[in-house]
């Protein structure tokens, strides 16, 4: 008997549609719409769902892999207010044809890329945050963990000057994750004892931004 070829998980990952698509018609009803982007291993996912059943969660992670087994996850646990996608969640946003859709972002732990020369590569910067400035409604909430010192003060900085987004707390720096879904990373971070860096910004409502 022979043995089946290895599953490729590029292949079979959920993904969003093609071409332009609206983001608030891939889940049913009516719900405040969120965000969960790099959830890994998918505790996140699956906490937020429990927490706010009455919310559609669309969770974005760009390991073909994760995405695959969460989506699986997802399905055998009935989580019909979840969706999953996996890709570049930049490259998703840029396509979505939604205007003030998306009550709040959660970002996970995203990859620093180090080199000068991977700049572009990280994920929060102005590609995404220019994306969800049209996507997210007024007041609507950012919130991004680290655990990378000088990454948390990057992230600071990114939002500071967009001028679709105001940070609170102290200068955008938060103790506790606000929507109480916590990555697998964010687990082990706790459990290991180690600092994390939280950020937390707002989109200003559009009437109070100059034309």
């Amino acid at each position: 008997m022979s043995t089946p070829p290895p599953r490729r998980y590029d292949d079979i990952a959920p993904r969003a549609p093609e071409g332009e698509f609206a983001l608030g018609a891939l889940l049913p009803g009516d719900g405040p719409l969120e965000l969960d982007i790099g959830f890994g291993r998918g505790n996140s996912v699956f906490e937020r769902a429990t927490l706010a059943p009455g919310s559609r969660l669309l969770a974005c992670e760009i390991k073909a892999k994760l995405a695959y087994q969460v989506a699986e996850r997802c399905q055998k646990r009935g989580y019909t207010h979840v969706r999953v996608l996996c890709g570049d969640v930049r490259t998703i946003l840029e396509r979505t044809t939604d205007h003030a859709v998306v009550q709040q972002v959660s970002v996970h732990f995203p990859d620093p890329w180090w080199k000068r020369r991977h700049t572009k590569r990280r994920v929060v910067g102005d590609e995404l945050l220019d994306a969800l400035a049209r996507l997210m409604v007024d007041d609507g909430q950012f919130f991004v963990q680290t655990d990378v010192p000088d990454r948390s003060q990057i992230y600071v900085d990114t939002l500071r000057a967009h001028p679709a987004f105001e940070l609170v707390g102290t200068d955008g720096v938060i103790t506790e994750n606000p929507f109480g879904a916590r990555s697998n990373r964010e687990l082990r971070a706790v459990e290991d004892g180690l600092p994390i860096y939280r950020v937390m910004a707002r989109r200003i409502p559009r009437a109070l931004i100059p034309a």
